[in-house]
């Protein structure tokens, strides 16, 4: 066996976006592949033929971008346009397995669905900054960036002030393209109802700052009316879906503990919002791993009712859901699906499962099998360590979710340095499913030890509720975890541990090195330091740090301070690497320059590695070459302090 190194990243494949034909007779999904050469991402289509369940591939351009079923035997793919700012539009024939231009859209589309022949519904970003100007004045306005809005910038996306996600309707026959939403609506989630003849959506209207809540309204496509059904003050609205003729809304009042709260289940009666269900649990797949790339539906019909991806403890997997607000689970599964799609009593989904990576599987209606094996050649011959469950009892009684990866070539009368890793979120998990990171640094020769603190999702809103509590209760189960990591690990030389992690991983870390110093070394990545300042520069700062700190500067300048890794940069004495992205919105890039600079202030050994052309998303999704490039400064920062 031998061990994974950090360049096998690039032989993974990942699955996204399965989707069910009309008919149910067949099923496409797309697979992506890292090109090093032209440093991005290819991506192709493959049919499932449900009869045979023979597997095939589609395309071979590598360019595959979103796309629908406009009949069992046609797809209607989207790419961009000629243009900067334009999409365009192809058939293409799964029978002759050929493309045909069909037509093009003057924005960035970022969703559409068919509502009938010829007729579509189209989401696409519009920037009002620019509307009515010619073509002559948007180009004098280029280096111009013009703010009047809160966020300013969104991660991924850039300068987001005055721009709307916007719905249309689009006639093929007549080309003609009509606006539903207002100028300053911004559009959140779509369904499309009764066969095309509804449409529901949510969104809010703003002009100063974009808010939590949102309204939901029901569009006619012939009429082109639009119809209020919830005013956009009251509820936090989710996900939309209709099944069985039923429209299925998860939505919150916020009224117990907050933002923390997970979406109850409603139906729509009428014209009124009837509560069917409480939910206590994330809809979708929040277990986390660096082996995912792509969008995949976590909702969709099954025999009349709503199927959706539920994530409870450590694992993901679909529940059903009947309009009297009964649920039952769909079927066992013991990993994390994050796709699903249904064609009669058949699910195709993709998932993961323990020591494995992306696969396809479908459930027949009795039992689960795997229709792919896309994967299985980039880890043969490889060790995967198996995360050993380590989990413990807190010492206020809290049961808390932990394992344990043992090092490559492990020999029980050694010594071994170990490796803390910490997850994003908070509200995130970690599982048993494979994370790459992780297994390449086993295979460098490190106990890895990871855990599900308070604030991780799985157990309830309850559980994950940390507001006004980060560095606390936290900090004390990361701590009580890696004593009971020591004790049960012998192995573990307690003189070279390490701490990483990214984003609220980050926060953590850089809160870890500043009240104590029982770590020899530690990689930032992604982080956030002081909520004060990231208040103000998040794209995000203004929402998630009012709320999960209970203050702003104005009203809890002295408590979001307490609650700030930067207070404490003078007791650091353990040194440090940052990483950052330049484009990183969600922590911005200040964040890892404020305790960079604290430390170096203060004399701690401290290095910073910024990434160009990259955002919040660089080790799931960021370029290949900087993929590597981040794991590589990883592993030399360990292995300089923890490998002598």
């Amino acid at each position: 066996m031998q061990p994974i190194k950090k360049e096998d990243l690039l032989s993974y494949r990942f699955l996204s976006g399965v989707t069910a034909s009309p008919d149910g007779n067949k099923a496409v999904f797309t697979v992506a592949v890292q090109d090093v050469r032209q440093n991005g991402y290819k991506k192709n289509l493959y049919l499932v033929d449900l009869a045979t369940e023979k597997v095939e591939k589609l395309t071979s351009h590598g360019k595959a971008g979103a796309f629908l079923f406009e009949d069992s035997g046609t797809l209607l793919c989207q790419k961009p346009g000629k243009e900067p700012g334009t999409t365009a539009f192809e058939r293409f024939s799964l029978a002759e397995k050929k493309a045909e231009p069909a037509f093009s859209i003057g924005y960035p589309v970022l969703g559409f669905w068919k509502l009938g022949a010829g007729l579509y519904l189209i989401k696409a970003d519009v920037d009002t900054n620019l509307e009515g100007l010619s073509d002559e004045e948007k180009k004098a306005e280029e280096d111009y960036i013009h703010i009047g809005e809160l966020p300013f910038w969104d991660n991924g996306v850039g300068y987001v002030s005055g721009h709307r996600d916007t719905l249309f309707l689009y006639k093929e026959k007549e080309d003609t393209l009509t606006q539903v939403t207002g100028a300053k609506f911004a559009t959140g989630a779509v369904a499309v109802a009764g066969g095309g003849s509804k449409v529901y959506f949510t969104g809010a209207e703003y002009s100063q700052m974009r808010e939590v809540f949102s309204g939901l309204y029901e569009l006619d496509p012939g009429s082109g009316k639009v119809t209020e059904l919830l005013p956009q003050d009251k509820m936090r609205l989710g996900q939309l879906f209709e099944a069985g003729g039923v429209l299925y809304v998860a939505g919150s009042f916020c009224d117990k503990m907050g933002g923390t709260e997970k979406n109850d289940w409603y139906i729509l009666k009428g014209k009124k919002l009837v509560k069917i269900a409480d939910n206590d649990f994330t809809i979708g797949c929040n277990i986390s791993t660096d082996c995912r790339y792509g969008r995949s539906a976590a909702l969709c019909g099954y025999q009349g009712k709503l199927m959706h991806l539920s994530t409870k403890g450590t694992v993901c997997a679909p529940v059903i859901l009947d309009k009297d607000g009964s649920v039952q689970p769909a079927f066992a599964f013991d990993g994390a699906v994050d796709g699903i799609a249904a064609a009669g009593e058949k699910v195709l989904f993709t998932a993961m499962k323990k020591g494995k990576l992306q696969e396809l599987y479908l459930f027949d209606g009795k039992k689960v099998k795997m229709l792919t094996r896309m994967n299985s050649y980039a880890l043969s011959g490889k060790y995967v360590g198996e995360p050993e469950y380590c989990g413990f009892t807190n010492s206020q009684g809290t049961p808390i979710d932990g394992w344990v990866i043992k090092p490559y070539g492990y020999d029980p009368e050694k010594k071994y340095p170990a490796l803390l890793s910490m997850h994003g979120g908070p509200c995130v998990a970690w599982g048993e499913i494979f994370v790459h990171e992780m297994q390449m640094l086993a295979g460098l020769g490190y106990f890895v030890f990871f855990c599900n603190p308070r604030g991780s999702d799985g157990k309830g809103a309850k559980f994950a509720d940390i507001k006004n509590k980060y560095g606390t209760v936290d900090f004390e189960d990361f701590m009580e975890f890696t004593d009971h990591v020591l004790e049960s690990y012998p192995a573990i030389d307690s003189g070279k541990l390490g701490v990483l992690g990214g984003s609220y991983g980050g926060y953590m870390t850089n809160w870890i090195i500043g009240n104590t110093n029982r770590f020899a070394a530690a990689v930032s990545q992604r982080s956030f330091c002081n909520p004060i300042s990231d208040f103000g520069n998040s794209c995000i700062g203004y929402s998630f740090d009012a709320k999960e700190f209970a203050a702003t500067p104005w009203t809890g300048l002295d408590r979001m301070w307490d609650h700030a890794p930067l207070k404490y940069a003078p007791n650091v004495t353990t040194p440090t690497l940052f990483i950052h992205s330049l484009e990183d919105y969600n922590c911005p890039l200040s964040q890892g320059f404020e305790m960079f600079s604290a430390l170096k202030y203060h004399g701690v050994t401290s290095e910073m590695v910024l990434f160009k052309g990259e955002n919040h998303e660089l080790s799931r999704s960021g370029k290949p070459t900087h993929r590597q490039r981040r794991l590589a400064e990883i592993s030399r920062w360990f292995d300089t302090y923890l490998m002598k």
